[in-house]
């Protein structure tokens, strides 16, 4: 009885060797298919175009640092530039929203082609309760070479517009000091720069 049982034990552990050895065991004919098979899977690979690698974040980085090279100082326009350039010109650079912060207050200035423009002005700190959240001025602007004029022509609410002509008046008109593609600059009374407006969108 013992002497069958180790027969039957051999048999089993013979039938779960038996493939792992067929497949480690390949004759050589077996072997050439093989080779054969990897080759021209290998060659299948080599057909496939790799795909079109993406810029990692360092090389984005380059490129933009790159672009922003070609973005020289020849693109920033000065006062002394302006006469230079065609009225069309100008206004193609003006033309927009631009944004300014102060510690008294946030002003959008919105500037359209057919010459009136659009102020909007949040009041900050101290202002707010005197004008309010917010106060709406209506504009008309003119250029003659690089001096800007901003005259008031309207706008809400009505006495905190009033209050503010009285203060700073109704008419404002400065040099432009330069003009680039995100920021125009306007000087002071002394020719510095006074205001600096950010482009917000064309």
């Amino acid at each position: 009885m013992k002497k069958h049982k180790k027969g039957f034990i051999l048999l089993v552990a013979a039938g779960i060797t038996a493939p792992l050895l067929y497949f480690s065991v390949s004759t050589p004919g077996q072997q050439s298919r093989q080779v054969k098979s990897t080759r021209s899977h290998q060659n299948v690979l080599q057909q496939i175009p790799p795909r079109i690698r993406q810029k990692s974040s360092s090389e984005q980085t380059e490129q933009q640092a790159a672009d922003s090279k070609k973005t020289s100082q020849s693109d920033i326009i000065s006062s002394e530039m302006l006469s230079q350039l065609s009225a069309d010109e100008v206004l193609a650079r003006l033309v927009g929203k631009w944004e300014q912060t102060k510690s008294t207050s946030k002003q959008i200035l919105t500037i359209n082609e057919n010459g009136t423009a659009t102020m909007e002005v949040e009041p900050q700190g101290i202002w707010s309760a005197v004008l309010g959240a917010k106060v709406t001025i209506n504009i008309e602007w003119s250029l003659n070479n690089a001096t800007l004029t901003l005259k008031t022509v309207g706008g809400s609410p009505q006495n905190k517009l009033d209050y503010i002509n009285q203060l700073w008046g109704s008419e404002f008109v400065r040099e432009i000091h330069t003009i680039e593609d995100k920021m125009f600059t306007l000087g002071n009374d002394s020719g510095h720069v006074g205001q600096k407006w950010i482009r917000k969108s064309y």
